[in-house]
């Protein structure tokens, strides 16, 4: 599928192409091959070419792999934490103040805003906005 797919790449717009695919095989283990654009006129291969090609597929694969392997890094516990949305006298969300803060922050108080005005809508403490129909674009 990878070859078809990099065939059509370079029969439609030309492109030469250099795919890196990779997948778990097991605990710890990953199973990798790298694909590219079949060169025209007996050139050689781009992973083929020079020593320093080889060397930087090989280098491409290396990176991947430790990519691959390394655990997820956990998240800030600023970032992580519930924000708190003060309401106004009439039970409206006022806005937070966004400077100097991160922005997974930033993202974190426009929803906590966002939830809150939804709940003053629905007229429910706790009501759940129902991001699918509020955010249909079709």
């Amino acid at each position: 599928m990878a070859r078809d797919l990099i065939q059509t790449l370079h029969r439609t717009m030309g492109a030469l192409v250099l795919m890196f695919v990779s997948h778990e095989a097991g605990e710890g283990q990953v199973k990798m091959a790298v694909f590219e654009t079949a060169p025209e006129d007996g050139k050689k291969p781009f992973t083929a070419l020079t020593e320093a090609s080889k060397n930087w597929v090989l280098n491409g694969e290396t990176i991947l792999t430790d990519y691959l392997l390394t655990a997820p890094v956990e998240e800030d516990s600023a970032e992580k934490q519930e924000v708190e949305i003060s309401l106004d006298k009439d039970g409206n969300p006022e806005l937070p103040t966004w400077g100097g803060q991160k922005l997974k922050v930033q993202q974190n108080l426009a929803r906590a805003v966002f939830q809150a005005a939804y709940a003053r809508f629905m007229k429910k403490l706790k009501a759940k906005v129902p991001c699918v129909t509020v955010f249909n674009f079709s």
